[in-house]
C-alpha cells in the first residue's frame, strides 16, 4: 500500500517564487507561470488541476485591484485558485501563501475531512474562503477515502490522482516581455520532466 503522500498537506515552510515574469498587459498571461509555480493546484484549498479538469481555474489577487490598481499585473502578486475560493475571497485580505506556511495556520481532518484553524492567519483563512462550508467538506472527506482506497488496490491510478499533469507548460515559449528570475525557468517542471528528474507523485 502507499501512503506516502497525503492529497491535503499544507507546505510547513515558507518558499519563495521561482519565477519572475513581467511586462505582460493582462494578469491572465501569467497563469501557466502561476500553475508551475503553486504545482498545479489551488493555493487556498489544494484543489489540483487534475482532479477538476473542466472547472474554471483562475488567477486571483493577494493585494485586490479595488485596493492596488497598480499591482494588476505584478507577478508576485498573483496566486493560482480554483473556482470557488477565487470567488470566496474576492477583494478580502488573506495571509500570502508564499510568506506564510499555511501548513502553520490549517490542517485537514482525514476522517471528518474539516480544516482546523491552528492560528490567526488559519482563522482569517478558514473564514474568509468558507473552507468548512458543507459542500467543500464533503467534496474532501470524499476525496480523501477515494485515495486511500487507490493507494492500496489501484496504486497506479493513486499515483496517476497524486501526480503531475500530463502536459506541462514549457515556460521557455513564453517569451514574457521581461523575466527578474530567468534561473527558475530549469527548475520547471516541464525541464524536470526532460531530465526525469519529475516525481511520480508529490504533495
Amino acid at each position: 500500500m502507499i501512503t506516502t503522500a497525503h492529497p491535503y498537506k499544507y507546505p510547513t515552510e515558507s518558499r519563495h517564487r521561482r519565477h519572475g515574469p513581467s511586462g505582460y498587459k493582462d494578469y491572465r498571461d501569467y497563469r501557466p507561470w502561476l500553475e508551475d509555480e503553486f504545482k498545479f493546484r489551488c493555493v487556498y484549498c489544494l484543489k489540483r488541476q487534475k482532479w477538476a479538469r473542466t472547472d474554471v481555474w483562475s488567477v486571483d489577487h493577494l493585494i485586490p485591484q479595488s485596493i492596488a490598481l497598480d499591482k494588476e499585473c505584478d507577478y508576485d502578486n498573483l496566486v493560482l485558485t480554483c473556482q470557488w475560493c477565487n470567488n470566496r475571497k474576492l477583494a478580502d485580505l488573506v495571509p500570502d501563501p508564499v510568506a506564510v506556511a499555511y501548513g502553520n495556520c490549517l490542517q485537514v481532518d482525514d476522517d471528518s475531512g474539516r480544516v482546523s484553524p491552528l492560528n490567526e492567519d488559519g482563522v482569517i483563512l478558514e473564514r474568509v474562503l468558507k473552507l468548512n462550508h458543507q459542500s467543500q467538506v464533503l467534496t474532501r472527506r470524499e476525496k480523501i477515502r477515494t485515495l486511500k482506497i487507490m493507494a492500496r488496490c489501484a496504486p497506479s491510478e493513486w499515483k496517476q490522482m497524486m501526480g503531475f499533469p500530463e502536459e506541462l507548460p514549457n515556460l521557455r515559449r513564453k517569451s514574457p516581455p521581461s523575466n527578474i528570475r530567468p534561473e527558475g525557468l530549469d527548475d520547471s517542471y516541464f525541464e524536470k520532466c526532460k531530465r526525469h528528474e519529475l516525481p511520480e507523485v508529490y504533495e
